[in-house]
């Protein structure tokens, strides 16, 4: 199922960090389908399995279709990141309010600012991770640029391995050098479901990464663990294992089209002619910020 959040309750006096602002304005073309300036809705996509409903939220397509997935665990919610923007933010707030239901856990899935930049808009809830992840975005968390995760930083520690969470099985797991230096993936054996964020993107571009070898290496394993069907992606609406082989022949054409380039232009014009339909140009773009050649 999918439907569209009513922005004008969710949005009224809901501000824009000034680095935000610059961001939308500087780096993601607006749009016909956005409204005097502002940013069109998120979607929602909700489906059952095995007594657990999952929602995962949506990103309009300007804020690179970032999720943020709300999994509604008997009377609990695991709540899995926060998006980039107040905006986006806070129709995921709404979403998790329409369950009724507490959180139980929220947490941030690794380092980069699209999936911590909300977490300030969740007034009242810890968010957790791993220590290396703190740290890890601790310096850009501070800097002034966007509102301070305060409950992110002050947070607890997410513990690794099975817990139960309103009575179901919850595997958390964690992956070095890949998309991101550490990485927290969630597994609902009973539901078959993985939450691997941004180990996996579905139909986005990907950020070029930590270790793309290794990162490969990582997706072949996971391609090998008979213990889910649907992934959770970290950009892009919820898909199938099929699509882990989708990302590792994407992350060798990546490769290779790095090793033939001269300049990061070079890539980026390789891996639109080879993936055409793809959205999230402004991911492709950091290509030159990871250049090394």
């Amino acid at each position: 199922m999918t439907f569209i959040l009513n922005r004008r309750s969710l949005l009224q006096g809901a501000a824009m960090t000034a680095g935000a602002a610059a961001l939308i304005k500087g780096s993601f073309a607006p749009t016909a389908v956005q409204a005097q300036g502002a940013l069109p809705a998120g979607t929602v996509h909700t489906f059952t399995t095995n007594g657990v409903t999952f929602h995962t939220y949506l990103s309009p397509a300007q804020a690179v279709n970032v999720t943020s997935h709300v999994i509604e665990l008997g009377d609990q919610i695991l709540l899995v990141d926060a998006t980039f923007l107040p905006h986006t933010a806070a129709e995921v707030a709404q979403l998790v309010a329409s369950t009724g239901k507490p959180i139980h856990t929220a947490y941030v899935s690794h380092e980069h600012p699209d999936h911590w930049g909300g977490v300030s808009t969740f007034e009242g809830v810890e968010f957790v991770t791993l220590p290396e992840i703190r740290e890890g975005l601790r310096a850009e968390a501070t800097s002034g640029e966007r509102p301070e995760p305060t409950s992110l930083l002050n947070g607890g520690d997410l513990a690794l391995g099975i817990t139960e969470i309103g009575g179901v099985p919850v595997e958390f797991r964690a992956y070095d050098n890949a998309e991101a230096p550490k990485a927290i993936v969630a597994v609902l054996p009973e539901q078959r479901v993985a939450v691997v964020q941004d180990l996996v993107y579905n139909g986005i571009y990907f950020a070029p990464g930590v270790d793309r070898v290794n990162w490969i290496t990582t997706l072949e394993g996971m391609r090998d663990d008979p213990s889910f069907d649907t992934l959770l992606v970290g950009h892009g609406v919820p898909t199938t294992r099929g699509e882990l082989d989708t990302a590792i022949g994407y992350l060798k054409s990546l490769n290779a089209a790095w090793e033939a380039a001269s300049a990061p232009e070079d890539v980026i014009g390789a891996m639109k002619a080879a993936y055409p339909g793809y959205g999230g140009e402004f991911l492709l773009g950091l290509t030159a910020a990871y250049w090394d050649k």
